[in-house]
Parts: structure tokens; sequence; C-alpha cells
């Protein structure tokens, strides 16, 4: 018995050992697959990344959780030791495809990849570089820095990351919160956008097409989600803290510069690309003018402090305004004292004209709400949808 049981032990053993073996080549095919894909996506060649070989990192990595960490560090070294600004932008642009194909766990194991460090955006060798192309390239990077901060949510839309842990001691107080970091790190991710606008947009390379244009069709959805942010706080303006309502008005400050930038920003776009069925917002220009309005319903110690600050703001809004001279995509914000009177009239809203038009809600330091549309109707106008309109005189 003693001589089979040693036999066992021997047969066990040998078994294991292969198993081992067999695991370690399976582990070793698995790398080198990764690899070969990003020398096939991150080539020399001016021509667009194959989405078949992002498909094929995706469903490698998807099989082997583990390996996220080897694809970040080879992607790392490819920035690091590449000088080539096709072959860098390329694996920029690889990146880029993996953050918008992966689930949220491949998107939670590369942010944990990128807060290790195992993931680093390092291109300090095409650093001073006077060529266009070189400065596009450190653009992206900082755009993709901001971008790893973001996930796509349920909805298919963008929003930034969550903070683990929050201090509020009321809903109210972490939904203001909530909405307000949400328009910041939008403004924020917005000016990373902006930046990447190639110097000499009129010769831009096919990848660098290509980046730009995912660049742009992700700032949409975030501009998107910053109108919704807006419409948010100018509808609850009257009922937040005083602190919180001006940390508002800083941002909608930051925004008067923002916007019109923006709308610059999409019209050159529309000019350099086309053919690749971008479907641009239209950005609604928000002057200094309404923000001041709101500026007196902030108290007096305050109110000084913000007018002082935002004189040159004001000055700027009027020069922007004067070139922009887009009336029509003014965010509309109330600008007179407000009373309400209720009118009977029902108004009809076609439903281009619905999409078409922004409106704001608005409730005074009374409790009187009231509604505010780009285009409101004449007296007379009949409608058969149920919605009353509200007049402001």
């Amino acid at each position: 018995m003693k001589v089979k049981d040693k036999l066992w032990a021997v047969l066990g053993s040998l078994r294991d050992h292969c198993t081992s073996n067999r695991a370690v080549i399976s582990n070793q095919k698995i790398l080198s697959d990764i690899e070969a894909a990003i020398v096939r996506c991150t080539d020399h060649h001016d021509v667009p990344i194959d989405e078949k070989y992002v498909h094929e990192i995706l469903f490698i990595v998807s099989n082997a959780p583990g390996s996220i960490t080897f694809l970040a560090r080879r992607m790392s070294m490819k920035l690091e030791t590449a000088r080539d600004p096709v072959e860098a932008l390329k694996t920029l642009v690889l990146l880029h495809r993996l953050l918008r194909g992966g689930d949220r766990y491949f998107e939670q194991d590369l942010r944990s990849s990128w807060s290790s460090r195992d993931l680093r955006l390092d291109l300090s060798w095409c650093a001073g570089a006077p060529d266009f192309s070189h400065t596009f390239l450190l653009n992206y990077s900082l755009f993709l820095e901001e971008r790893l901060g973001w996930i796509i949510n349920q909805a298919g839309m963008l929003e930034p990351v969550r903070p683990s842990r929050s201090s509020f001691q009321s809903y109210e107080e972490e939904a203001a919160e909530s909405v307000l970091r949400r328009l910041m790190k939008c403004q924020v991710f917005l000016d990373r956008v902006m930046a990447c606008l190639p110097v000499d947009i009129s010769c831009m390379s096919r990848v660098t097409q290509s980046a730009v244009c995912i660049i742009l069709r992700e700032s949409f959805r975030v501009y998107d989600s910053f109108c919704e942010g807006v419409q948010i706080v100018v509808s609850s303006f009257f009922d937040l803290e005083e602190s919180v309502r001006v940390l508002a008005l800083d941002i909608l400050k930051k925004a008067c510069s923002q916007t019109p930038q923006l709308h610059e920003f999409y019209d050159n776009c529309k000019r350099a690309i086309v053919g690749k069925n971008l479907d641009y917002p239209s950005v609604r220009i928000i002057t200094a003018a309404q923000i001041s309005s709101m500026e007196e319903f902030l108290p007096a110690k305050h109110n000084k402090t913000v007018s002082v600050a935002f004189e040159d703001a004001k000055l700027t809004g009027r020069s922007r305004e004067e070139e922009c001279a887009v009336q029509e995509t003014k965010l509309p914000l109330f600008s007179q004292k407000l009373e309400t009177k209720i009118s009977t009239v029902w108004v009809e809203f076609d439903e281009e004209d619905s999409q078409a038009s922004s409106t704001f809600s608005f409730v005074g330091p009374d409790n009187r709400s009231a509604t505010v549309a780009d285009d409101l109707p004449t007296e007379g106008e009949s409608s058969t949808t149920g919605k009353p309109c509200i007049y402001y005189n």
C-alpha cells in the first residue's frame, strides 16, 4: 500500500507540474497577443486605427482581467520610447478608443493602473518642439488625463467619477454639491477639448482628424450635460444657500467667457472637418449682463465683492457679444423684476421648436415660479398641448 501511495503522489505531482506549465504557456500567449495587437494599432502609417484590433484587445483583456496591467505598461512604454509623432498619436488614440469601448470594469481597472502609475502618458520627449503635431500630442495627452476621470454611465452619457466619500448632512446639500461639481468638471473638460484644436486645421493628418472627431463627439455629450446642470442651478437658484449661490455665480461667470470660445471652436471644426456626420450642438452664449441680474439677489457683502471682481468680465462679455452677434444662441436668464401674470392662453410647441428652444424655470425669493423661453408666444395664439404660458412684466 505504501508503494501504491507513493506512486499516486508522484503522478499527482507530475500532473500539477504539467498543468502549471500549460498555464504559463497560456499566459505568455495572451500577453504576446496583446503586444502584437498594440503593434498593429500603432504603426507609423498615417491611417486610422482598424477597429477590429481594438475589439481584439478588449476581448483578450475581458477573458484575462489581470492582463490589463500588462496592457497599460506596454502602452506607457510605447509613448515613452516613440519618436515618431504618428506612432505616439496612434497610441493615444488607442487608449481613447479602449476607454470608449470597454465596460465599466475595464474603465475602473484602467483608472487603477493610472493611479498606480502603471499607465503613464509621458511625452516629455516632444516638449518644446516647434512642430504643431507635437503640440497637438501634448494637448491630447492632457485631455486624456482629464478623460480618465470620467465614466460612461448606463444612459451612454459621460459623467465625472464621484468622490468615494461624502460628509454632507442632508440630501439637498449633497445634491447641490454634486451639480456644481459636475458643472466645474464640465468646464475643465471643455477647456481641454478646445486646447486640442490643431494650429493648422487646414492640413490635419488622417490620424489627427480621427482623434479630433472622437474628442468632438465626447464634447457634445459633456456640453449637453453642462446645459442640464445650468438649468438645474438657474431654476433652484433662490433655494440655494448663500455660499452655494456665490459658487454657482462663479461657474456662470466662467461660462460667460467659455461659451463664446466654444461657439468659435465648433465653427472652426465645422469648416475643417467635413463628411464625418458630426451633430454639433447649438451653443448658448451666456453674457455678463444676464449674470448681473442674478447678482442683485446676493447679500450686499457678497454683491460688492462679486461686482468688482467681475467688472473686467463684463467688458469682455460685451466685446464677445458684439463679435459673435448670435442673438438666437444667448442663454435666456431673467433680467427684469419678476412679476407674475398667468395667461389663460394655451401655447402650442412643435417638436422641432421645442428641441431648438432653450427654456429655463425660476422660483423667485417670494416662492413665485415662472418660466422664461427663447420665443414667447403672443396673446391670441392657440394650442392643443395644454401648457399654460407665464409672462413677465
